[in-house]
Formats: structure tokens, sequence, C-alpha cells
């Protein structure tokens, strides 16, 4: 892998200041600049673009398979397509968690044994902040933000994949994380686009050696979903590559850096002890969702295998179901091992780490029919795996057949999850 050296946009260079002149000031015009450069006008564009393809998909779907034919009365839906994104028919799926956690807190569980304490912080207390500053609906502001960050997010992708290698491959980065079949979650009220935006920008600064940045964001990130905790390795990784490896080059802005990562798990872990006595109720409650842990990476997906061939019937509702679990698991598995070849070490240690993580908890108590439940929406915050698939694009039958089944896929995702279906 050969790294390109990143060329900052003259609007976002740095000029230095000589003697006897005032440093440089953000003027309207320097304003104006900023803003046209390929930095914040390609991310923008790609949002914008997949924004109005969901809004497309909501008014179509919500409308086309919400009213019959011989209906006499064809009535307006306008009403239905924002509520379409709670899922009211499906009891909300976790955006109904987030906004309920935002509205009561923690100290609640519902009757059939599950718990909010399963669910990070960090989402539901933006929403809160963000109903009490706007005086909206707690489903308007979940969805806002989850849109608001995913711009954020493509934003930091598009610089990293930049700085990495060029321009072209960051366009590519970006496209195809935005057209990913699960990529509605960055839509929905779901923590995706602040999960994804917080772990590109730690990467971002971690890369550039910002240290106390990256750890103040990894902290964030870590109150956003307990697996961001691997962020810890590629940062360990990188400021022992800066210091060379040796403890003689350890400089405490790193340490420090390096120590803030976990803390936004620890207060959320004080939380929960302070609040429901238990402060591994996050990890304790993942019971109710079938699943358990096991060092045995290798046993949610031979049972999705098993459950496949074996037990669910052919062309059968959990079979379809495995099926795209376990495609998502086997198309991301092998981008790691071609990511090692292709990307720098932080990002392969990062994406082992995600595996090892993930998999010691597959969803196999009980005889539970989908062990791999999630895979497709876990996957798709794995930004080194599109920025690997960033590097293919430059062929060309790569390209445009990722273009066509993945904006496919998507829409039919799109619209099953809007009319209530269950699609991870």
């Amino acid at each position: 892998m050969v790294r390109a050296r990143f060329q900052p946009d003259a609007a976002t260079a740095q000029v230095p200041a000589t003697p006897g002149t005032r440093p440089t000031t953000w003027s309207l015009s320097t304003v104006r600049q900023f803003l046209s450069t390929r930095a914040v006008l390609e991310p923008l564009s790609v949002w914008a673009l997949t924004r109005l393809l969901m809004i497309a998909l909501t008014y179509t779907g919500v409308i086309l398979f919400g009213n019959a034919l011989h209906d006499p009365q064809h009535p307006s839906f306008l009403h239905a397509l924002l509520p379409a994104w709670a899922n009211a028919k499906s009891h909300g799926w976790d955006t109904q968690w987030y906004t309920d956690i935002a509205r009561r807190g923690y100290d609640w569980t519902k009757s059939v044994g599950t718990s909010p304490t399963a669910f990070f912080p960090l989402y539901p207390l933006l929403i809160r902040l963000g109903v009490i500053v706007t005086h909206r609906s707690y489903l308007g502001v979940a969805l806002a933000i989850s849109n608001l960050c995913f711009l954020g997010a493509l934003t930091f992708l598009w610089r990293l994949a930049c700085w990495e290698f060029d321009a072209e491959v960051a366009g590519r980065t970006i496209l195809y994380i935005s057209i990913f079949p699960t990529a509605l979650f960055f839509f929905a009220g779901y923590t995706e686009s602040l999960f994804l935006l917080l772990s590109v920008a730690a990467f971002y600064y971690m890369r550039r050696r910002a240290w106390l940045l990256a750890g103040v964001v990894g902290a964030q990130a870590s109150a956003t979903r307990v697996t961001r905790i691997h962020l810890l390795v590629p940062f360990l990784y990188e400021y022992s590559r800066y210091s060379n490896f040796s403890w003689r080059k350890v400089e405490p802005r790193g340490l420090v850096g390096l120590a803030t990562v976990p803390t936004g798990l620890l207060a959320f872990m004080l939380y929960l002890r302070a609040t429901v006595g238990d402060a591994f109720a996050f990890g304790h409650f993942q019971a109710a969702w079938q699943k358990v842990f096991t060092l045995r990476l290798w046993a949610g997906p031979l049972e999705s295998l098993r459950q496949i061939l074996v037990v669910q019937p052919w062309a059968s509702f959990f079979e379809v179901h495995n099926v795209i679990n376990l495609t998502a698991l086997v198309l991301f598995l092998g981008t790691t091992i071609l990511a090692a070849r292709r990307l720098p070490a932080a990002y392969s240690l990062y994406l082992v780490a995600f595996w090892c993580v993930t998999l010691t908890s597959p969803a196999i108590a009980n005889g539970y029919p989908v062990p791999l439940i999630s895979m497709s929406r876990y996957v798709v915050t794995l930004f080194p795996v599109f920025m690997a698939w960033g590097l293919l694009g430059t062929k060309h039958t790569w390209h445009d057949l990722y273009l066509v089944v993945a904006t496919a896929f998507l829409a039919v995702f799109t619209v099953q999850f809007l009319i209530g279906g269950w699609i991870i």
C-alpha cells in the first residue's frame, strides 16, 4: 500500500503569519471558498442525493404498500410519512427504545424481560437535549440527529480516505457506504450515524497524531455502543508506532488520550450502578435477546449455516434472514483480509478487534433461529471495508455491479422497514 500525501484544500490551508501582519481571518469570501472545495461539496452532494432517495422511498413505499387498489376512499398518507420511521407496526424496534430512554431514563423494564440498559446513553441524551432546545417531537429530533451526524461522518470519511489515498478513492468510499443495503439506518432513529461519525473522527485525529482529540472523540464513541471500546487497539498501536515502540519516547498527552477512550463506557457503568444497582447491566440484559458469551468465534456463523441447510424450511422467513446476515459476514470478513494488504495496519487491527468483540456474542440461546442477528446492520459502520472497496472501484465492473446491486437492495430493505417488516 502506497500512502498518498494529503494535499489540503486551498481554503483550509493555513497561511503562516509574518511579523507585522494580522493572521488570516474568516471573511465571507473565505467561507464561500471553503464551502466550494471538493472536501465539502462531494460529501454534501452524496448526503443530499441519498437523503432525497430515502425521502422518495418513504413517499412511495408508505403510500403504495399502505393502500389497496380497490379502496373506495384512497385517503391521504401525508400524516403517516414521518411516523413510518418509528415502525409503529413493529413496536418501534430500536428507535422506540432510544426515544423512550430520552423520555424516561433507564430505571424501568418491559414485561418481557428486556431492559433499556442494553442501549448506550449518548444518542438518547442528544435526543433529549434536542427536544429541550427545539420543542419538537422525539422522533423528529432523533431523525435529525441521525442525518446530521451522517453528514459529519461523510465529511470526516472523505478527508480520511483522501489523506490515506486520494480524492477519487475518497469519493467512491463515501458513495459506497451511503448506498449499502443497510444504509437506511443512517436515516433512521438508530445510533449508526453517530457511531460512524465518532469512529471515523477518532481515526482522523489519531492518524494526524492529535492524541487528545482522538481520545475525547473515542470516549464519546464508547458511550454510544460497547463495541467501540475496541478503538483502544488501533489507538495503542498508532501511539506505540509514533513513539517508535519505545517507552523512553512516550509523551503524557498520548497516554492521556489513550486513557480517555474508555471513560464514556466507565461513566455509563457508574450511572447504571447508581440507578439500577448493576454496573454491568448493559451486558447482563443481552440474554433477553438470546445472546450468550462464547470464545468460540465460529459458533454464530456455523449455527447460521446449520439453520439455513438443516433447520429452516427452504425459502422461509428465517432462512432468508440467515442468508442476509451470513452473506454480510462473509463479504466483510473477506474484505478484512484484503484490507490487511491494502490499508495501514491500524485499520486492520480495528477490524480484527471488531470481529473478536462481535462474534463472541451470537444469539444462540434457546435455539434462536437467527444466530447472527443484526450483523448486516453492524457491518455498515465498518468504514475501513468501504475504503478498501473504494480502492477496488477503479475496476469499472466492480463499481457498476456494486451501484446496481447495493441500490436495489437498499430500496427493498428500506420499504420493508417502513412497512414494519423485520430486515436485520
